[in-house]
């Protein structure tokens, strides 16, 4: 039954999701030059990104960043939003139209709690730098292939990755900055 009720739900807010008004479209914020997506006060009307339910919702992670946002960080076209939920945990996965770059999202509940989790995890990435005034602590973390910003936001542990299946073009700085730029705009949302 409760199943059934949230899928109910869902399919109303999509139906009022997709009933705009004339001129409501616009275009998605550009990038900026240095390849951070735009802050999430700058996406207006049908661009903006809002969860359809809470947390207890399989596509609840898919919800906080919308299309215009990824097609920002991407530059260009991307796929379809693919949610999956495992136990406590819900993801959301974004790739853009090569397949060869994706963004993933993880909103997780760990069973040991968020907070050791964090702590856990931040213990063994040494490397990793902290980055100030987002959720009650957050770290990233740049390697070949991914860069990630890892967040503690109450009883959430939040992951927003970035992955590469070919070289990356931007600096570390502004790779870090673009991904952080995501993991503001989800933590704002929440």
């Amino acid at each position: 039954m409760k199943k059934l009720l949230t899928s109910a739900l869902m399919l109303g807010v999509l139906a009022l999701a997709g009933c705009g008004a004339p001129g409501d479209d616009t275009e998605a914020p550009a990038a900026g030059a240095d390849g951070t997506a735009p802050d999430a006060g700058t996406a207006t009307g049908a661009d903006t990104a809002a969860p359809a339910a809470g947390y207890e919702d399989e596509a609840y992670a898919c919800g906080l960043l919308s299309r215009a946002d990824m097609e920002a960080l991407f530059g260009g076209p991307v796929g379809e939003a693919q949610p999956n939920a495992v136990g406590t945990s819900r993801f959301c996965q974004w790739k853009d139209a090569s397949a060869e770059s994706w963004v993933y999202l993880e909103l997780a509940k760990p069973s040991n709690g968020a907070a050791k989790e964090y702590a856990t995890v931040r213990k063994v990435r040494p490397e990793a730098k902290d980055v100030s005034g987002l959720g009650q602590k957050a770290y990233s973390y740049y390697h070949r292939g991914q860069t990630e910003v890892k967040v503690l936001a109450g009883d959430l542990y939040v992951t927003v990755a970035v992955q590469y299946l070919k070289g990356r073009t931007l600096t570390p700085e502004a790779d870090v900055a673009r991904v952080t730029t995501l993991a503001r705009q989800v933590v704002g949302r929440m």
